[in-house]
């Protein structure tokens, strides 16, 4: 597989920019006062403009040390999250089965092990149900806790009928079924109280 193959639209007026390390392409250089870092990630940059994206090439990408994990600095969102609030399916379904995380978290919290996944931001308006229903069909976890669930937050009859076939359960349902309870109380003194809840 060669980058240079032209079936693979790998052609980038700024290739030149992009950071080699022990042969792994990593990113490209941030732009002067660009406000959207996550956009001179190299692999984002790819899906993005090249005319036919190639899963084959995007693989090779991340076998050489490419990440999805570049969040945008204002948002703390990658792309991927404002594919599936946008309802890009054909991007989301090109990134994840080329290696990236079904449940991609925000860093809405960085300091947080439990921050939304994709399938949050999918169910959390009633017409992206196709996102809602490829994650699912990818794997994702419809009972991660934050501490809410994707059935806590979702909107539409569709999306909540998707994370119910699934098996998914609102929070309440997982703390009765496991005997355990959120404690607001609690968590206000206890700073990783909210980390211990979402582990049980």
């Amino acid at each position: 597989l060669s980058l240079k193959d032209p079936k693979y639209n790998f052609a980038f007026h700024d290739m030149k920019h992009i950071k080699e390390a022990n042969e792994k392409y990593i990113l490209m250089e941030e732009v002067e006062d660009d406000p959207c870092i996550y956009q001179n990630a190299l692999i984002y940059d790819y899906i993005l403009n090249a005319d036919n994206p190639n899963s084959q090439i995007i693989k090779y990408l991340v076998n050489r040390g490419a990440k999805f994990e570049v969040h945008d600095e204002d948002t703390n969102w990658t792309p991927m999250h404002f594919w599936a609030r946008r309802n890009n399916y054909q991007l989301l379904e090109l990134a994840i089965k080329g290696g990236a995380n079904v449940d991609m978290q925000t860093l809405l919290d960085p300091k947080s092990e439990y921050n939304e996944t994709l399938l949050f931001e999918a169910v959390s308006e009633p017409e992206t149900y196709r996102v809602t229903q490829l994650l699912i069909e990818l794997g994702a976890n419809v009972n991660f806790i934050t501490p809410t669930t994707p059935l806590d937050n979702a909107k539409g009859s569709r999306n909540k009928k998707l994370l119910k076939d699934a098996g998914a359960m609102t929070s309440a349902q997982l703390d009765k079924k496991y005997n355990i309870y959120w404690d607001s109380e609690e968590c206000e003194k206890d700073e990783s109280y909210m980390e211990k809840y979402c582990k049980l």
